[in-house]
């Protein structure tokens, strides 16, 4: 009885309504006094209910002394119910749609995720956004495996390419480029990527570790890390700073060789892999 209250409460009806009906319909037929007895609402009460029900032609009034009632077919009450919570909903939309129109929202280059299903839905986002290039680079040894699935559907939108560290899981998707990083220009690679992208980072009793940057074109970057443990991430889309991120990503995968080619072996010439 209690989860039936609930579940007609939940579709729109008021708790001593849903009382009032459930029980009308277990005992099938009754006057006010019967009706109060079996739904343990207040006597008092009952009336108003009942009237209310009945105006609502969710219960049926037979004359006499006294007044009797029997309900509705609970199959036609629920469909009214639910077709009037289907056009609240229907209405709020609509409404909310028209708010959000009519609001200015401020832009904000730089917004915080928190958590893993707040970053792979956004990393889902960019799977499907405008772009031509994905860029990815990855400092886990266990390499991008993780995303795996969604570098896959990327693979088939756009131009995918990784970026590993030496020594790295190399394994990704049909479709993905995977390079090695290499050396391209001896302060970014000891000074940035040595000391600041490869280690943890201790900063006020924080520990910092990067995963990864995502790159969508130069217009878009998420970077994927962990604070204390817990991961999270920053959506950037300043252009002063995404551009440079997406030029430094070209430069190493530029310098670097592919996952495929032994070690020392550089295959890529540079401009055939730069995009611009």
């Amino acid at each position: 009885m209690d989860q039936i209250v609930r579940s007609l409460v939940a579709l729109g009806m008021k708790e001593y309504e849903a009382k009032v009906y459930a029980a009308l319909v277990g005992i099938g037929e009754g006057n006010a006094r019967e009706i109060h007895i079996a739904s343990g609402v207040p006597r008092p009460r009952v009336y108003d209910i009942l009237e209310g029900l009945a105006g609502r032609g969710f219960v049926e009034v037979r004359q006499g002394s006294p007044l009797r009632y029997r309900p509705e077919e609970p199959g036609v009450v629920t469909a009214k119910l639910r077709g009037a919570l289907e056009g609240a909903a229907d209405r709020a939309l609509a409404g909310l749609d028209e708010l959000r129109l009519e609001a200015r929202p401020t832009p904000a280059p730089i917004w915080y995720l928190d958590g893993e299903w707040s970053i792979r839905r956004h990393l889902e986002s960019l799977v499907h956004g405008d772009y031509a290039a994905l860029t990815v680079i990855c400092m886990l040894r266990s390499g991008p495996g993780e995303y795996a699935a969604l570098l896959s559907e990327a693979a088939g939108r756009h131009t995918v390419d990784v970026v590993v560290p030496e020594g790295a899981a190399q394994a990704c998707p049909e479709g993905v480029r995977v390079t090695v990083a290499g050396e391209f220009c001896p302060f970014f690679q000891e000074k940035i990527y040595g000391k600041v992208f490869s280690r943890p980072i201790d900063h006020e009793g924080s520990v910092f570790s990067l995963e990864y940057i995502f790159m969508a074109d130069d217009e878009e970057s998420l970077i994927v890390y962990t604070e204390n443990g817990r991961r999270k991430g920053v959506i950037i889309t300043l252009p002063f700073i995404t551009c440079v991120q997406h030029q430094l990503a070209r430069k190493m995968i530029a310098g670097g060789r592919d996952a495929a080619a032994a070690p020392g072996q550089k295959i890529y010439t540079g401009e055939e892999r730069v995009h611009t």
